[in-house]
Order: C-alpha cells, then structure tokens, then sequence
C-alpha cells in the first residue's frame, strides 16, 4: 500500500480537482492507482513523457532507479519542476552515461524551459518535436551520437527555430549534417549557438546575423564553405567568434574592430581566408584572444600604437595566434603593451626586422612561437624579464651573435626552448645549467663553438638534447652522466674528440647520435667516426612519439577527438581536480589517459603546476609516467589544461579491490601475491620519492584510486597534483608554497597530524601507506560503514593481532588459501604448516600497516624499512606456496 498526503493548492478551474474548499486530503491507495493521484494535478501528460524517455534508455547504471511510482515524477533525479501547478520546468541528466534515443514525447512537456542532456550517447535524430516546447530556453545536447538520418533536409530539424524564447542551443560535437537552416534568424533570444565538431556543410546563412543578442557563435570544424556572412560582424553584443577548421574564404571586414565592440574572442584557423588582418582590430577594447593561424593572410602585423597608455583597448589580450599566413614586416615595438599577453605564436610568416626588446615588457608571457620567419640581429636579453615562460621558439630565422646568458637563466622554462636553424655564434653560456626544468633543448644548426659545458649536467629534467651541425669541440662533459631522464641525445657533425663516455653506454638512453672526431697523437688525418647506438628503449620511444623529434604534440582539438569529445563512455574517474578519459590519439594511435583539469574548481590550477613541476623531475618503474601536457583555450576562449599519461590497461587499485556490480563479471578479485607485489610496488615509489631523489617528494594523496595497474598488474603510484617538494629543500623554486598552507589529501588517508597544521613530511605518506596496505588485505575502506564511535581501520586491524589474524582479512583471499591447499598434493601435517605460515605472513603485513598508520608519525616506520620487510614477506610466502621466487 502507498500513502500519500496531498495539499491541494489554489490553480485553474480546468485543473482544480473535485470539491475545491479541500484543504488536505489522505490518500490510501495501492501501485495501481498511483496514475490517478498524477490525474488529480493534471500532469499525466508529464508523466507519460517522462515514462516514454525512459522507455527509450538502454542502459542508464542506474541513474533513472527513482523514476518509478514510489513516488512523484516531481522528485525523480534530474526532473525540477514548478512548485505551483507541478509541471516539469528543468529535465537535467548530463554526464550520466545514457544510451538511446530521444522519444518524440518529450515535445509534450510544454512547461519545459531547460534539457541538459549533453556528455551522454543519444543517437538517431534530434526528434523535431521539440519545436512544440515553446517555453524552451536552453537545449544543450553536445557530445552524444546524434547522426541525423531523418525526413528533414538537414539534420538541424527546422522546427527548433520557432522556438523564440531558447536563448541557449548547444550540439556541439556529434554526427549532424546538412545545413543551418536559414530559419535560424527567428531565434531571436538567442545568445548561445554551438555547433562545432559536426559535419554540417553549405554556406553560413546570412540570417544569423539577426540574431541581435547572439554573444557566442560557435561553428569550429565543420564543413562549411563560402564567405563569412558580413551580417554576422554587426552583431554588436557578439563576444565569441569561432569558425575555425572548415572551409571559409574571403576576408575580415576592415572595421570589424568598430562593429564588434564587445568581442572577446575571434578563431578562425585552418581556413582559406585571405587579405590584411584589419587595422581596426586594435579598437577592440574587449579582445582576449585571436587566432587566425594556418590561413593566407597578407600584410603586416596590425599596430598597437593607440594603446600606448594601457588605458583602454587590448590590455585584455592573453592570446595572439598569427602562426602560418603571409604576414610580413616588422612586429610593432607597440606589442610590448600588451602586457596580459599569455600565448604569442606568429610562426611560419615572412616577418622580418629585428625582435623589439619591448617583449621583455611581456611579462605574463607563457608561450612564445616566432620561429621560420626572416627576424635577423641578436636575441634580446630583455627576454629574461619573461619569468612565466615555459616555451620559447625562436628557430629558422636569421638571428646572429651571442645567445644571451640571461635566458639561460629563465627557470621556468620547461617545455622546450629551440633556437636552432640560426646563425648564432660563440658558446654555450655556463648558465645553461640553469635549465632545471627544461625537458628539450634545440641548438642545432647554428654556429656554436668551443666546449659544452659541464654545467649542463645540472639539467636533470632534460629528455632530448640537440647541439648537431656546430663547431663544439673537446669531449663530452662527464656531468651530463647525472641527466638521467635523458631519452634522445644528438651531437652529430661537430668536432668532438675522445672516447664515447662509459656513462653514454650504460644509461638506457632511447636514441643517441653521435659524432666523434678522433685526434691522435702522430696521426696527420682526422677521423670521424659516426657512431649509432640503439638501446633497449629504442621501440618504446618510437611508439610514443608522433613527430621526428619524439615530442608527442597535442592540442585541445586533438585531444578532444581523442577521448570522443570528451565522451563519457571514455570516462576512466573522476578526482578532485578534474576527470580522467581513455583516448586514442590519431596522430600516433597510441592509447593514452587524458586527465582534464576542471579549473572551475578552487586549486585546479596549482594543481596542475605542480603536477607538471613534479614529473618533469622524477622518472621510476613504479610511477605513472606523463608524456605530454596542454595548457591553452577550447573553443569557447575558456582555459584549458591537460595532462596526458601512459594508459593503463587495469584501471585502478581501487576498482579491483571494490568493484562495482557491472564490474564482477569482468574481473575477478585480486589474488594475494598480486596484492603484495602491488604493496611493494607503491613502497619503492613512495621510497624513490622519498629517499633516492635529490629532494624528498612527498605526494600528499596517496590512495588505492590513485594506483593504476599496467597490463601486468604492476603498481604505478599517479595523480601528483597535490605532491610537495620538502619546503627546506624547495624554498626558492617554489617560494610561494609555505610549509603553512593548508594539506589537502582524502578523507581516511590523510595523515592526522596535517589537521593539527603540522607541516608536510614524508612520514604524512607513510601513514598513508600503512592505511593502503590494511584497507588492500582486510578489503574494508578506511571510510567502511563499521567504523565509527571511536573505532577506525588501525584499531581494528592492530586487535586482531593479539587474537587470530585471520578474523580480520578479506575472506576472498581465505578463500583462495583454502582452494589452493585443496589443490595441493601434501599430507593433512603440511597443510597446517603451510596455512600457519601463511599467517604469519599476513600477520607481518597487518603489523606492517599498523605500524605505517599509528597516529604518532615518530612511532612509524620508515618506508626504506618498510618496503624491506615486505620484499622479505613475499619471499615467505612463496616459500610456503611452494612457489618459485
């Protein structure tokens, strides 16, 4: 039976049930009549169009289980409604993993004002049904599977564009075709359009330029053809602009800068459009960024010379993206005004001149391309001023003279600096050990003499060196043995001399190149001796790799069409900081984990950098190793980051240990010796970290989540994004990170002494470690239901000591003990000398964990020792499963 008490309010005489001087009225009723009580407020048809979308939802894990007739359609998950008449007014079920198609039905909620169904896997048509939604105001259905075969002629049904009140309609990122029906100018509340990543062709109807409150207009990859509509450049209220990747020809109007008054954002890259960037384009007071790359632009680069007061116009530009056009001239000195400016690129022009010293006034600067163009002189030292920069590219020109000391001294350069295809002369400066952080380095082709330095040994981030076609002489300096993370080393066609360095034959470098002329003594020639050496690593390196160079380069675009858009059917987990995504990226194939950094979240960014600071150092066996990352804007202007990683194959430690109910059947639990060799597994990270890199690391998160497992099974300690250096040793590189600031970590895990304020330590992971290692055997999380008044998972398991250990372990690997002593041909006496040795193997790794996680941090143990005992527990157990070590 179902109760239910229902308080009739006030409401028109057509849907004012029966006697209106009710006040309240109790129902008694059984699952049967559950229809009449949706009659008596007149919402059957509501509810009927909310049971036929559900009908139509091939798999939903779980998210439509409250849509039922326990209780009103007003309170199924994602359903709103309006509190007087209970009509539905929002319908929110983004991100959730549906499967199927969209039932014409829906078009009968006519109170519906908002459908956020994106980020899921709809297919089949847009239903034109949901013309009759008059009330709409915002449908977003991007990143699903919509592919559009229906009777319309183009997949846009027509039938949307009557809808005069939707201010919002976002399809971003599906299969649609055909073309933007010309109907599109009846929108007239329009404010955001976004169809990018679809496969609608034709030209840009010139009506969309009615739509006079249209502030973001999004139509990057597509296959659009013709001109931009002049319309669509007086719409005074537009901000964003984005056009890119199709098909486009003609020009930007000359007095865009006029029309446009509140533009924020302008994209149009890989297009065909031509003519001069427009001068006026400096009037745009609003302008963040510009992209204009890869088409066939003329002239010159537009003059800033009206912002010199920074007072007004393009103080807001963060990003000028000019790279592959045929701009010509000199850059204006006015550029150094732009003083916000984060990403500059006008690579692959026909600039020329000298680069203006004013760049040193760019002091936001992160990214700078001015490589193949014709800029001659000398590389300002004013560059130094640039102490964000993690990129410099200033190759293939004909810059001459010194390399500048001073930008050998920009620390924060870390991506890659290239300065090859030059005319450059004299030495490598000594301050090139200085580069800590740098991962590649191009000097190629340029002039450069004397000896390399051996301060270079001091760049231990370096994974690629280029010095080849110079003039170094002398041998290699025997510091460079301390560039560990080495991968690529070419120093061909030089005039080096003497013996290839042990160390050079030893390190596992992926490729090296070198050329070595030998000088002997009352010998009158020289010989050069070319010298290929291809190590083991040689095919690894070749896999990961999408260019010559070995850098594996991706782009939001990319990336976006690596993970589906983003799809949730490529959903691997989702952290504090953002979402993981299994992608495959097209350039390589090589399937990679995605993690996009949510930057809405408070300390998402710094999150980020120190992610970065962290694996651009360290490099070990049992840490995910990160090959590339990508900071810069999505199609909409909003800030982008990501990080992309090795994948692995086995998801995490904490799946394995509690699977979900779709997940048994895929997988079986995890064995016990597998479980020790993932413990020992995190232990040699956290004490690589901790005790074999040149400054304690200490990661500040450490959890079964943030354990991925590699086809093996082997255990990868990931996710650094809240890891520390030790404040002693990072004071000056990382000065604004005060041992003072606030640890965060996960509930369970976090060592308690972090919320009394005490200061990150190694020993913080250790704690953590302990509580890993007992949740891993005894199967319960530290956050299980059973612990509380006072009792938690080091009180449980430290009891169980002084009883029968075996009370406390997962009763899945007691069961495996059992069949494996089944199986096993011994007497009934070897048995139980077996299982007693086994337990006490357990018993030493529950110790283990109790000692690890004990609240003092001085009464823990090292995890140097640690990670000891538990090499020497494994070695037991083996024995007393008669298995070979």
């Amino acid at each position: 039976m179902l109760y239910a008490w229902i308080r009739l309010k006030s409401s028109p005489p057509t849907e004012r049930p029966g006697n209106s001087g009710i006040g309240k009225t109790q129902l008694i009723m059984n699952k049967s009549s559950a229809l009449t009580l949706v009659e008596a407020g007149g919402n059957e048809t509501d509810l009927l169009a909310l049971l036929e979308f559900k009908a139509q939802i091939t798999n939903s894990d779980g998210v439509l289980s409250s849509w039922n007739d326990s209780s009103h359609f007003c309170k199924w998950y994602g359903v709103t409604c309006s509190h007087r008449h209970q009509r539905v007014l929002v319908l929110d079920l983004h991100s959730k993993n549906l499967i199927g198609v969209l039932p014409p039905h829906i078009g009968n909620l006519s109170f519906l004002r908002e459908v956020y169904l994106q980020n899921n896997s709809f297919h089949a048509e847009i239903p034109p049904h949901f013309g009759r939604l008059l009330r709409l105001q915002k449908l977003f259905l991007n990143n699903n599977s919509f592919s559009g075969f229906n009777m319309l002629k183009g997949n846009l049904p027509t039938e949307l564009c009557s809808l005069s009140k939707l201010q919002g309609l976002i399809l971003q990122f599906n299969s649609l075709m055909g073309n933007i029906p010309p109907s599109i100018g009846n929108l007239s509340s329009l404010h955001k359009f976004g169809i990018e990543l679809n496969n609608f062709d034709g030209t840009i109807p010139e009506t969309l330029g009615q739509l006079r409150n249209l502030r973001r207009l999004g139509l990057t990859v597509n296959k659009f053809v013709g001109t931009i509509p002049i319309s669509i450049f007086n719409i005074s209220a537009l901000a964003h602009l984005n056009v890119g990747e199709n098909q486009l020809e003609g020009g930007l109007p000359n007095d865009l800068g006029f029309t446009l008054p509140n533009i924020e954002w302008i994209s149009t890259f890989r297009n065909h459009l031509t003519g001069p960037i427009p001068e006026s384009i400096s009037n745009a007071s609003n302008l963040e960024a510009i992209q204009i790359n890869i088409n066939n632009f003329t002239g010159k680069v537009p003059s800033f010379s009206k912002i010199r007061g920074l007072n007004r116009n393009l103080i807001n530009l963060e990003a000028l993206e000019m790279l592959g056009n045929n701009i010509s001239g000199n850059i204006p000195l006015e550029i150094g005004n732009l003083n916000n400016l984060k990403y500059l690129n006008l690579g692959q022009n026909e600039l020329s001149g000298q680069i203006p010293e004013s760049f040193g006034n760019l002091r936001m600067l992160i990214e700078l391309y001015l490589n193949s163009n014709n800029f001659r002189g000398s590389i300002p030292s004013s560059l130094k001023n640039c102490q964000n920069l993690l990129l410099l590219d200033l190759s293939t020109n004909n810059l001459s003279g010194y390399i500048p000391p001073e930008i050998m001294c920009l620390s924060s350069l870390s991506i890659y600096l290239d300065l090859s295809r030059n005319s450059l002369t004299g030495s490598l400066p000594e301050e090139v050990g200085k580069l800590q952080n740098l991962g590649e380095l191009r000097l190629n082709e340029n002039r450069l003499s004397q000896q390399i330095p051996s301060s270079i040994g001091s760049c231990i981030s370096m994974e690629r060196l280029y010095v080849q076609d110079n003039f170094f002489e002398g041998p290699l300096p025997s510091t460079m043995s301390s560039m560990r993370g080495l991968q690529v080393l070419n120093v061909s066609n030089n005039q080096l001399f003497g013996q290839i360095p042990k160390f050079l034959e030893i390190s596992g470098i992926a490729k090296i190149l070198i050329s070595i002329v030998s000088a002997l003594v009352g010998v009158a020639c020289i010989l050069s001796l070319l010298y290929f050496f291809w190590f083991r690593h040689n095919k690894k390196a070749s896999t990961s790799s999408s260019s010559e160079d070995g850098f594996l380069h991706v782009s939001y675009n990319s990336l976006l069409k690596a993970t589906g858009g983003f799809s949730s059917t490529n959903l691997l987990g989702v952290g504090n900081f953002g979402s993981v995504y299994r992608g495959l990226l097209d350039q390589t194939q090589l399937i990679v984990a995605v993690k996009i950094l949510d930057l809405t979240c408070h300390g998402a960014s710094n999150s980020f950098i120190a992610e970065c600071e962290v694996l651009r150092r360290i490099r070990h066996r049992n840490l995910v190793k990160v090959l590339t990352v990508c900071s810069g804007f999505d199609f909409n202007g909003n800030d982008f980051k990501a990080l992309v990683y090795e994948f692995m194959p086995n998801g995490s430690l904490d799946e394995w240990l509690h699977p979900i109910a779709s997940q048994y059947i895929e997988r079986s639990k995890l064995s016990l010796l597998e479980r020790v060799n993932i413990s020992i597994d995190v232990a040699c990270a956290l004490d690589y970290l901790h005790h074999h890199y040149e400054m304690p690391i200490v990661h500040c998160d450490l959890k079964p989540s943030n354990i991925l497992l590699d086809d093996e099974k082997t255990g990868h300690l990931g996710d650094f994004g809240l890891a520390r250096f030790l404040p002693e040793a990072m004071h000056k590189l990382l000065a604004n990170q005060s041992s003072s600031v606030k640890v965060k970590g996960s509930f369970g895990y976090i060592a308690p002494e972090y919320g009394m304020g005490s200061v990150v330590s190694t020993q913080g992971d250790v704690y953590s470690f302990g509580v890993l290692i007992l949740e891993m055997f005894i199967g319960k999380r530290p956050t299980d239901d059973m612990f509380e008044n006072g009792l938690d998972l080091h009180h449980f398991a430290k009891a169980t000591l002084t009883d029968r250990v075996e009370k406390a372990i997962d009763p899945v690997l007691l069961q495996e003990i059992e069949e494996l002593n089944k199986t096993q041909r011994v007497t009934l006496e070897g048995k139980n000398k077996s299982w007693s040795n086994i337990q006490d193997c357990l018993a030493s790794i529950i110790k283990i964990g109790v000692a690890c996680s004990s609240k003092s941090p001085r009464e823990r143990m090292d995890i140097g020792d640690t990670l000891t005992k538990l090499q020497g527990i494994k070695k037991n157990f083996l024995i007393s499963l008669s298995l070979p070590s």
